[in-house]
């Protein structure tokens, strides 16, 4: 028998791959027993529903790059400096990230109430350090005048769109992408 820890990731795993080859909605929690070789019964042991899946797929997501973005954008450094770090950051960890991104840009609305008020601190609190930075830039003359939230908020979506797009055996190296993105970033903020 397998242990209880091991089987719930199994559980996890499996769950994973289904919502994002068939979506949530199109996703059975007996989609999800066959696919670890339980009884659809049994599988309730481990989960009480497809909902609290889905919340602990996304379980704390965001909260390690929120911290590795919040520390670059207190940095004593250009704005345009920072903003190009915070990119990269945000880039890399898409790219490391990205069956998961790609399931959580699809499917987050279906989260329950309570997971889906803190995933929606977590972005603001994200969409913030973005603004932040550049209106800080825009203070200084070295960023374009205008709507920080705007701005932040297109950054952000180039950034989030990788998940449809980026392919690890392409023809850049994620380096590559990851500095051309930051690169593009920073001349779309600058005046």
């Amino acid at each position: 028998m397998r242990a209880p820890a091991k089987r719930e990731e199994e559980i996890l795993a499996a769950a994973a791959r289904i919502f994002q080859r068939k979506g949530y909605h199109g996703t059975s929690v007996r989609d999800i027993a066959d696919a670890v070789g339980l009884l659809k019964g049994s599988l309730y042991h481990y989960i009480s529903s497809k909902e609290d899946l889905l919340a602990r797929l996304f379980e704390g997501l965001l909260e390690d790059t929120v911290a590795e973005l919040d520390v670059i954008a207190r940095r004593d450094a250009s704005a345009a400096e920072r903003l190009r770090e915070m990119v990269r950051a945000y880039a890399r960890a898409i790219i490391a990230n990205q069956d998961a991104v790609g399931l959580y840009l699809r499917e987050w609305r279906s989260l329950p109430a309570p997971e889906l008020a803190n995933l929606a601190a977590r972005r603001r609190r994200m969409r913030t350090l973005f603004s932040a930075v550049i209106a800080d830039g825009a203070r200084a003359g070295e960023l374009a005048p205008g709507d920080p939230n705007l701005a932040a908020l297109a950054i952000l979506g180039m950034c989030n769109w990788m998940y449809e797009w980026y392919r690890p055996a392409g023809r850049l190296t994620p380096d590559a992408v990851i500095d051309e993105l930051a690169q593009r970033a920073v001349r779309s903020v600058r005046p």
